[in-house]
């Protein structure tokens, strides 16, 4: 600011110097005030000058009442009213050197302690993924004994969330709509007792069928601290993290499993057992051991790889995970080069899995977790396999809302996102034609 004022003051004509370096004192004086309190005496004000015009090369100075400005200027007025503040780094108290080193320390502290209670990390900032799993070895699920019998399951899933969108993926392709009851989790950090899920208002069906009401009203703690009544003392709470997807048996009210994997494996199960019942095998029997060394390939690179960049609090820890992201989306592109899908020529559970990350990656994981790679764009094959899937199977076309999907990673992620802006996120239709 100080060099701009030396510039207008060397430009001006020789008879504007003196008038220019006098309302330059009274701009910097003004300055000076927003940290000290100190203020000009009044009779150092020009008679009818309070607003100046620095865009140009002389300073003219304005009446009160005028508002215009040059058309052609690449600057704006200072608005009337306009947020409030110390005027600290304009003032120059305190120095500089000294307010920028404390205010980048306090501020990485609290944002680090808050990334270390939201997720776990090493000693050395890499993120965690810990198991939260509830439920062990599922049997596969019983079929309904009729047609017009309900099914004694319930599935809890959340739109933001893709462990639960590969899960609800899982349910288009199997052709599984309505044979098990789906509630749809709403993401309200704010509402929920813990967690960050609350359910929606019980629907009709929820209330015809005879489902404890635990299990249709509050939140997702709610549903875990009734499946767990048994085991917790009276008054006690679920003190694990209360995650989905999540898999409850209605008719005994207990969890059969949180794991996004396992909920795949007992859905394709569940779809194949079924009489009559068209679907597609994303599970064949026989390739389940190549079909589970190709998700721990894809969950280390890419799918767990964005949120380790995203909660890392180390540039060591960002760069380990990074360098898999950009491998990984390297290494996807050359697979699909040569073959349809991810696992051969067949659609699988790994194809789905990989989707629900694809859908997030432009515009949330490459922008809040600063996954690296670009756009999903600039890779033919990852594009032209995304175009195939959707042609193949169109119901994954609906499988996500990707406004909301993307957006709650930055209206709720706020220590990732202090001002909660949410930029611009396409549908995904739109976002498939653009690739």
């Amino acid at each position: 600011l100080h060099y701009r004022y030396l510039d207008i003051i060397s430009s001006a004509p020789g008879k504007m110097k003196r008038r220019n370096a006098s309302i330059i004192l009274i701009n910097l004086l003004v300055c000076f005030r927003g940290i000290s309190g100190f203020a000009p005496s009044p009779r150092l004000l020009l008679k009818g000058t309070s607003k100046y015009n620095l865009a140009g090369t002389t300073l003219k100075a304005e009446k009160d009442t005028t508002t215009a400005s040059s058309s052609s200027s690449l600057y704006q007025d200072v608005p009337k009213k306009k947020p409030w503040t110390f005027g600290i780094l304009t003032s120059g108290f305190p120095p500089q050197q000294i307010l920028v080193p404390v205010v980048k320390f306090v501020t990485f502290q609290v944002w680090r302690l808050m990334m270390n209670e939201l997720v776990t990390h090493d000693e050395q900032g890499r993120f965690v993924r810990e198991s939260f799993q509830a439920g062990n070895n599922p049997s596969p699920l019983e079929l309904p004994s009729s047609s017009s019998e309900q099914s004694r399951y319930k599935l809890y899933l959340g739109n933001p969330c893709p462990w639960c969108h590969r899960v609800k993926a899982a349910i288009a392709v199997l052709n599984l709509e309505g044979e098990i009851p789906v509630t749809m989790l709403i993401d309200d950090a704010e509402k929920a007792s813990k967690g960050g899920w609350i359910l929606p208002a019980p629907s009709s069906d929820d209330r015809k069928a005879t489902i404890a009401e635990e299990l249709i009203t509050g939140d997702l703690a709610g549903v875990y601290n009734y499946c767990y009544r048994d085991i917790l003392e009276e008054g006690e709470k679920y003190k694990g993290r209360c995650t989905a997807p999540l898999l409850v048996d209605t008719l005994t009210g207990t969890i059969v499993t949180n794991e996004s994997n396992e909920i795949m494996i007992l859905l394709n199960d569940y779809a194949r057992r079924l009489p009559e019942h068209e679907y597609v095998d994303l599970r064949p029997i026989g390739r389940e051991e190549e079909l589970d060394e190709a998700t721990k390939h894809w969950f280390d690179l890419l799918w767990n790889g964005s949120y380790k960049c995203g909660f890392a609090t180390s540039q060591l820890a960002y760069d380990e995970a990074a360098s898999d992201v950009l491998k990984g989306l390297t290494e996807m592109d050359e697979v699909l080069a040569s073959q349809p899908y991810l696992v051969g020529q067949d659609v699988s559970e790994v194809d789905l899995k990989s989707f629900a990350w694809v859908t997030r990656h432009d515009y949330a994981y490459t922008v809040i977790f600063k996954s690296p790679g670009g756009r999903i764009a600039q890779y033919p094959h990852i594009s032209a396999w995304v175009k195939r899937l959707v042609k193949d199977y169109p119901k994954l076309l609906d499988s996500i809302d990707m406004e909301d999907a993307c957006g709650s990673y930055y209206r709720q992620l706020f220590m990732l996102n202090f001002g909660r802006i949410v930029p611009y996120i396409p549908n995904i239709r739109d976002w498939v034609g653009g690739l």
